[in-house]
């Protein structure tokens, strides 16, 4: 009997070690990947219409390890998934609502619905909705996992949402207002944050991000080198830049140390580590 619970107890770990394998990774793990991460800018943006659910497929399909979007409220607070500050660069809203410069945030989740933001990348993509963030990360975390750049709103709806999906450990949030990552780190401290910047990468302002509770420093990769990147590293944070789309300038900065990469064409960045293809998964 004891020899039959004790063959019992071994058969049970074995079936499940493969259901533990396939658990997917924290960010946390995923942050921490001693290779560079690739990271889908608005989606396959380089391919098709940026912030939809076709260009987020495309990514997860692509293999990219984080999928970045960007997210409004529409004015009865749905957090929806948009990148510009007026809606008509890249949707039908001019031919649909009769004028210009609509703010992104002015229109009710209803109405936004009725406009495609797929048409004008190209025919192809003709009814492409606007996706609500709900949707975005639906699509996204079955295969990937996704980054989450707010552009307006107030952190305790975007933490209500992760914490109701059960995400607040699967995602990164950022943003280039520190109060906000503040904010999310206040409402969960232990959501990986990324505190978003650009121009001259001062001792002040690394002292500032820190105070935010962010692992990450997102930069613009033209005001980062290898200087920059150590005096991240010394701080125990992570070094990501955006958006590089010159396979040179990406070789550079995984030369210097660089460790995520923002980018519209994460299929040809994905190409520059090959030749560790076969290092281990974060």
């Amino acid at each position: 009997m004891i020899r039959f619970s004790l063959l019992l107890i071994a058969w049970h770990a074995m079936t499940a070690a493969p259901a533990l394998a396939a658990q997917p990774p924290t960010a946390a793990q995923r942050i921490a990947s001693p290779k560079f991460l690739v990271i889908a800018h608005r989606g396959d943006s380089g391919t098709f219409p940026e912030n939809t659910l076709p260009a987020f497929h495309s990514a997860v399909r692509l293999g990219a390890d984080l999928v970045e979007l960007d997210y409004y409220h529409s004015t009865d607070g749905v957090p929806f998934v948009f990148h510009d500050k007026t809606l008509n660069r890249t949707s039908d809203a001019t031919t649909m609502l009769g004028r210009d410069k609509i703010p992104a945030d002015s229109l009710a989740w209803q109405d936004l619905q009725r406009l495609d933001a797929g048409a004008w990348f190209d025919a192809r993509f003709r009814g492409a909705k606007i996706p609500s963030l709900e949707e975005a990360l639906e699509a996204i975390q079955k295969g990937s996992m996704t980054l989450i750049e707010r552009k307006s709103g107030d952190a305790a709806t975007c933490i209500n949402l992760l914490r109701e999906k059960q995400l607040l450990d699967h995602v990164v949030v950022q943003s280039f207002d520190w109060q906000y990552v503040s904010d999310c780190h206040r409402l969960a401290p232990d959501l990986v944050l990324a505190a978003l910047g650009s121009k001259e990468l001062t001792a002040e302002k690394l002292d500032e991000i820190e105070r935010t509770g962010s692992r990450i420093v997102g930069w613009d990769h033209k005001e980062i080198g290898r200087q920059q990147i150590e005096a991240i590293h010394q701080r125990g944070l992570r070094a990501w830049v955006y958006t590089v789309n010159d396979p040179q300038r990406a070789n550079e900065l995984i030369e210097a140390g660089i460790d995520g990469i923002i980018t519209d064409v994460p299929g040809k960045i994905m190409q520059l580590r090959q030749p560790s293809a076969g290092a281990d998964q974060p």
